[in-house]
């Protein structure tokens, strides 16, 4: 059992009164016996409208106990009023509020109710200190033990009924007795018969619809004739003419997400650079195998829809399919309150690639005495984030500490860059074995996707110039031995090269940017090595 207050039931008040109280005050004044005191009308709304129950003229209903808190009025002020005939020279004032009880019934209730079962509330001292939650006790002896079936009730008083509602059964929690039973879904009418529209529940179809529109043009920028149907299709159509012209085609889909960096986005308000992210991720995941890009499909799903940051996001995807030639062919927006927290958000991307069957990496010639050529980050990537937010919580993301060029929060947030370009060349040459996305689990448990399982890797630390960022991040965790801190972050190497010792020269020479050799492959059994 329990009550809440208010209703939504779909009357106004007024009339409800005028139809089956005022009559009753009128008819016993005209008696000459005026009623004083509080009259209770209990109704039942029927398909026909409202019907009367009963009247009542006590306090100790659920009802009432659910409508007391929410009176600011003094009811014994009011009380006293009424035994001197001036009750309505007191202004009766209600709290715009709401409150919602909930009744602990006994063991055997309403049959046969088992009455001595000993009552412990570990709520019960806090209650003078918190005036959101209130207990009424009704069956209660002396000594604190049940006496009868409507045991005791607790009323929650809050700003909606949600929250009254939330309050009513934490503090309910508390209460213990043997065989204690009570109603677990009180309140459940008025969810439904508050909602108008699926923006009252929280979900804003309109803002979606904004979002959209406010996309369009930077996803149809990516489009090429090879984009049969893309934003406001049910699914986008991409032809497959290009890939037919190659001898032996082989698709590759990377699907990934960019972790917990999202958050530390949405907290500085830069969201534009996890949209790069994602591509530029999942296009480093399909080139390791030697595919190129074909079209990329984004997921964004948040707890509140907001259009500019949706597209803010959505550019940075546009920006790095363009600068890959790659087709921002559809996407899903969700709106998804209650399951993220509030301000958070999320994506995912799925893209997909094409490969010669005959340049697929890695290639089955990977030996010991092979090189390790390793390529430069340009930071964190998408890695290692909620230790990083971890260790920098108590920095200030626009402190520039010492060796930085900029601000660290922006230092944090640079984007997973992409290495297309880069080894195009190199991959052009036939003298690439393999590639290692240095991604989340470092070299230590990226290097062994891409070994024989009788090669060993040895990489030689301080064979490359670990940047700033993680030199302060070595610094700040001098508890964290090498393996763990380089199986969290890539430290500085984004990609790794691997060449017969021969070919090391040539391979170099097409990668247009310093690069280093940083360790070697040996004879064992498909492990890392840090040396």
């Amino acid at each position: 059992m329990g009550a809440y207050a208010p209703a939504p039931v779909g009357y106004a008040a007024g009339d409800l009164l005028d139809t089956f109280v005022k009559p009753i005050i009128d008819h016993m004044a005209a008696a000459g016996t005026p009623y004083v005191g509080v009259l209770y009308a209990g109704l039942m709304l029927t398909s026909d409208g409202p019907r009367l129950i009963e009247y009542n003229v006590r306090f100790g209903d659920p009802e009432t106990q659910a409508v007391l808190p929410l009176l600011e009025t003094d009811i014994a002020e009011l009380a006293l009023a009424c035994t001197r005939g001036a009750v309505l020279e007191i202004p009766l004032v209600v709290r715009p509020q709401a409150a919602l009880t909930i009744v602990a019934a006994a063991e055997g209730y309403p049959v046969r109710p088992v009455v001595g079962a000993v009552i412990s509330d570990s709520g019960e001292a806090s209650d003078a200190a918190d005036t959101r939650a209130v207990r009424f006790d009704a069956a209660v002896d002396d000594d604190g033990n049940v006496a009868g079936g409507r045991v005791l009730a607790i009323t929650g008083v809050g700003s909606s009924l949600s929250e009254a509602r939330d309050i009513a059964y934490e503090r309910m929690a508390k209460i213990r007795f043997q065989g204690m039973q009570m109603r677990r879904d009180i309140g459940w009418r008025a969810l439904g018969a508050q909602l108008a529209s699926y923006a009252a529940a929280g979900v804003d179809i309109d803002e979606g619809s904004r979002a959209v529109a406010e996309m369009k043009a930077s996803v149809e920028a990516t489009h090429d004739n090879g984009v049969l149907k893309g934003v406001g299709s049910f699914g986008g159509v991409f032809s497959a003419k290009a890939i037919t012209e190659l001898d032996d085609p082989v698709l590759v889909a990377s699907t990934d997400g960019v972790g917990t960096k999202v958050e530390l986005a949405a907290r500085l308000g830069m969201v534009r650079g996890v949209g790069t992210d994602i591509v530029n991720h999942c296009i480093d995941d399909v080139l390791v195998q030697s595919a190129r890009p074909l079209f990329f499909l984004d997921y964004i799903a948040a707890s509140v829809l907001d259009a500019d940051l949706v597209a803010e996001v959505v550019s940075g995807m546009a920006d790095a399919c363009r600068a890959a030639g790659c087709a921002l062919l559809g996407g899903e927006t969700a709106e998804m309150p209650g399951v993220y927290q509030p301000g958070s958000f999320d994506i995912a991307g799925t893209l997909i690639g094409v490969a010669e069957r005959a340049q697929l990496l890695p290639r089955p010639n990977v030996a010991s005495g092979d090189v390790l050529i390793g390529v430069a980050s340009s930071g964190p990537h998408t890695n290692g984030y909620t230790m990083l937010r971890n260790i920098f919580n108590w920095i200030p993301m626009d402190a520039t500490p010492d060796g930085f060029d900029r601000p660290l929060g922006e230092t944090l947030l640079e984007p997973h860059r992409s290495y297309l370009d880069v080894l195009d060349a190199a991959l052009g040459s036939g003298s690439v074995k393999a590639l290692a996305h240095i991604t989340g689990g470092g070299l230590p448990e990226n290097l062994p996707r891409v070994l024989p399982p009788d090669v060993d890797a040895d990489i030689t630390l301080g064979s490359w110039p670990v940047p700033p960022l993680f030199q302060l991040v070595r610094e700040l965790t001098p508890l964290m031995s090498n393996e763990e801190l380089y199986r969290t972050l890539n430290m500085g190497i984004g990609m790794v090269v691997i060449c017969a010792a021969d070919d090391l020269e040539s391979v170099t020479t097409t990668i247009d940017e310093p690069t280093w050799v940083i360790g070697r492959l040996v004879e064992g059994s498909g492990q890392v090595r840090l040396q």
